[in-house]
């Protein structure tokens, strides 16, 4: 093979490990964001009595 493939085939491979971790990374971070969210919006729907007794729950 000639330099100039390989060049292209080690480029190609570092951009598809990269844009394979972009997307593990983007993906991770949506579902912490989304999952944050629905939390915020069960909690906002519970009565004060009902938020403390799952927090004694917890402890």
């Amino acid at each position: 093979m000639d330099n100039g493939e390989w060049a292209g085939l080690v480029i190609a491979a570092v951009l598809a490990a990269l844009s394979f971790g972009v997307a593990r990374w983007a993906v991770g971070h949506f579902a912490r964001k989304r999952a944050a969210r629905e939390q915020a919006a069960a909690l906002s729907t519970q009565s004060r009595q009902v938020r403390r007794a799952s927090e004694r729950r917890k402890q």
